[in-house]
């Protein structure tokens, strides 16, 4: 993973690193691994509150291992035209990688579009990308989410070198997970209706009530006052609407889902 994505993401420890192995392991100890990995995978569904619906016609494959981001799922078209990539981040599993002692690290929860302008310049071809953001209202009726974004690219070969082209769509459901779901394909004139359909393919199982993201939204209100009646820079009130702080910890560090 690149630096500029390891300033708002740690990995999501799974386990000891792979032992080098003189054969494979048998089909008894291979399908008990697959288990556990399915098992895991429902687990972070879970904890996301995300449905999943991937249409008819694809199979899953092993995740393609890049040094640009660490991706949970993928799966392609049968024919080979199509594939997608997946990643789901519950807030509670995110870690800031921030070392200095004498400021505030980014609320988890505030850095999903850090991350996905981040996605973009690492992903595409041509660095910075516009992105379209879905108004709040139709975030909502879409996805069940906050927020959501998607943007169109080419892709950088070391993502990916059998599709010239991209989607990344972003999802977040505060307080709860961010996604990012990343569709690679061909020939873009001829895909409109293909990227449609795949907005369909992840939403939040349930979206926070009305009263609720009042709620929260008051309660940055006046942390942001409180923040600037102390004297601070509002410059350094970021999100401007949530002054929250966050710092690093051994409890932190601790990626285990919560039980």
């Amino acid at each position: 993973m690149k630096p500029v994505l390891a300033l708002v993401l740690g990995a999501f420890l799974t386990g000891a690193p792979l032992q080098a192995q003189t054969r494979p392991p048998a089909a008894g100890q291979a399908r008990a691994q697959a288990g556990m990995k399915e098992a895991a995978f429902k687990q972070l569904l879970k904890e996301a509150d995300i449905i999943l619906d991937i249409p008819a016609g694809y199979h899953e494959i092993p995740v393609p291992e890049t040094e640009v981001y660490d991706f949970d799922k993928a799966w392609r078209k049968a024919d080979g035209t199509v594939e997608i990539r997946l990643a789901i981040r519950p807030i509670a599993r995110v870690v800031i990688d921030y070392d200095d002692p004498h400021g505030s690290a980014p609320d988890p929860n505030d850095v999903h579009g850090m991350v996905f302008a981040a996605l973009l310049g690492q992903l595409s071809t041509s660095g910075e990308l516009p992105e379209r953001h879905f108004p709040p209202a139709l975030a909502r009726k879409t996805f069940n989410a906050e927020w959501a974004s998607v943007a169109l690219m080419g892709i950088d070969p070391a993502v990916n070198t059998s599709h010239r082209e991209g989607m990344l769509l972003g999802i977040h459901k505060s307080r709860v997970a961010d996604a990012y779901l990343l569709v690679l394909y061909d020939n873009p004139e001829k895909s409109r209706a293909l990227l449609n359909g795949m907005l369909k393919l992840v939403r939040f199982g349930t979206a926070t009530p009305q009263a609720v993201l009042k709620a929260r939204a008051e309660a940055d209100r006046k942390a942001r006052e409180g923040f600037l009646e102390e004297g601070n820079d509002p410059d350094q009130c970021i999100p401007p609407e949530g002054a929250h702080e966050v710092r690093k910890s051994g409890k932190d560090l601790d990626q285990s889902p919560r039980k």
